[in-house]
């Protein structure tokens, strides 16, 4: 009988030692992953965490500058004015609605404080306000919103829809109407933020909806200061 029993408790025994390796292997592989949990490599989460900074600061540079194709709207002052008329300046655009609530009007703030921001230079920088509701936002309407809000020095610009489309389709624009009632009336769901041209009206930089607007002025600030006179070509 106890020949029969030794090749069972080597057995045994064997099967034992690996189980044992195998909890063993395994306890460390747990140990080692709730460590990496625990305390992560501080370089790369410098790394990330500088790198979701620049992803969501609200600012985009336009690397190369993209030449944008000239277009004509009608001004405020039921002037035709195009791309071309705001060569020689930088321009900060954005499109809306005068019946916008509320992003429209904080953007068209924002507008003014860059401006204000840039001191002396404040007449290197057109502000231009696009209206993608052509058919409330009629030239007079458009004056009197911004004169209403004390936002003069914006350059309102109006125009029929594809005319308003072809002009922002470079810069990804996009709208549509929606909550049409009964009455008539509607809201515009549009793209927001800003776009920044330069002195020859390329397009350089994208500035998402909220982005401060001390940065945006330091950003032109900067331009300005490198880009010399004014083009005239």
């Amino acid at each position: 009988m106890k020949h029969k029993r030794k090749p069972a408790q080597a057995v045994f025994l064997l099967y034992s030692i690996i189980a044992g390796l195998l909890i063993g292997i395994s306890a460390l592989a747990l140990f080692l992953i709730q460590d990496r949990l625990r305390a992560p490599d501080s370089g790369a989460a410098s790394h990330f965490r500088h790198e979701s900074e620049a992803r969501f600061d609200g600012v985009i540079p336009i690397e190369p500058p993209i030449e944008l194709p000239d277009f004509t709207l009608t001004s405020k002052d039921g002037v035709p004015t195009g791309l071309s008329d705001l060569r020689g300046r930088f321009a900060l655009l954005t499109f809306g609605f005068t019946n916008c609530p509320d992003i429209c009007p904080l953007t068209l703030s924002d507008f003014q404080l860059v401006k204000g921001l840039l001191g002396d230079h404040s007449e290197e920088l057109a502000l231009v306000f696009i209206s993608v509701d052509g058919s409330r936002d009629e030239p007079d309407v458009l004056r009197n919103f911004l004169a209403y809000r004390k936002l003069d020095e914006i350059i309102g610009l109006t125009g029929a829809e594809a005319d308003v489309r072809a002009a922002g389709a470079p810069l990804g624009l996009s709208f549509e109407r929606s909550g049409k009632t009964s009455t008539g009336s509607y809201s515009v769901n549009h793209t927001a933020g800003s776009f920044l041209l330069d002195r020859r009206g390329r397009w350089i930089m994208r500035f998402q909806f909220g982005a401060p607007a001390e940065r945006i002025a330091a950003e032109l600030q900067a331009m300005i200061a490198i880009s010399g006179q004014p083009v005239s070509d």
